[in-house]
């Protein structure tokens, strides 16, 4: 069973600066990121806010290991704020070690997708990784970047990300075909905790 790991605007458990989660459940409200494009520019990190923090997006760690071989699915949701802007989204993803070390490269730098258009559309594309044997512990790092798709001008680039909905804005997630589990503090509802003798609505 494919396993997917959720964008999402909570701070990872590593604690640093730009450093956000990729959980196992989507997320409870649309958040956007504004990156800044350059003239010419061909590789431009994701930031929270258009000039501001670079992030990184990081798994917990995993609960024991894998090797992760088969193919990899980003979803990324966004847009630019003109035609000319000639942005798109690329990913780099990476085994790395529980205190967020990059280890291995997993997938090198690759774009997702077409260039972006002026209003928010789901970007994505089918990746083959180098196979890579993760230990329990390990986490799963993930950069978004913008991509020059001709040649990039100035303007604005938009992510959404940390959806609550499948298909919907927001909806940013990263799809590995391998199943694991990692480590990840679920954020549910009181509605939503089951068991033989509880309520649920």
């Amino acid at each position: 069973m494919p396993t997917d790991l959720f964008l999402r605007n909570i701070a990872s458990s590593l604690g640093g600066a730009g450093q956000f989660s990729m959980g196992q459940r989507r997320g409870r409200t649309v958040t956007t990121a504004v990156t800044t494009p350059t003239v010419g520019g061909t590789n431009i990190q994701v930031t929270a806010t258009a000039g501001g923090q670079a992030l990184t997006f990081f798994s917990e760690p995993l609960t024991e290991g894998v090797t992760i071989s088969g193919t990899i699915t980003p979803n990324l949701r966004g847009l630019e704020s003109a035609n000319t802007v000639n942005a798109g989204f690329a990913v780099l993803i990476e085994r790395a070690d529980n205190a967020g070390v990059a280890l291995q490269t997993l997938v090198t730098r690759q774009i997702v997708g077409a260039e972006l258009g002026t209003a928010e559309a789901a970007r994505t594309t089918s990746l083959t990784p180098t196979s890579r044997t993760f230990s329990a512990g390990d986490r799963i790092r993930l950069t978004v970047s913008l991509i020059n798709v001709g040649t990039m001008a100035g303007g604005s680039v938009t992510m959404h990300y940390n959806g609550a909905a499948a298909a919907a804005s927001g909806d940013n997630y990263i799809r590995f075909t391998e199943t694991f589990v990692t480590d990840d503090i679920q954020d549910v509802s009181p509605f939503e905790i089951k068991g033989s003798n509880a309520y649920y609505g």
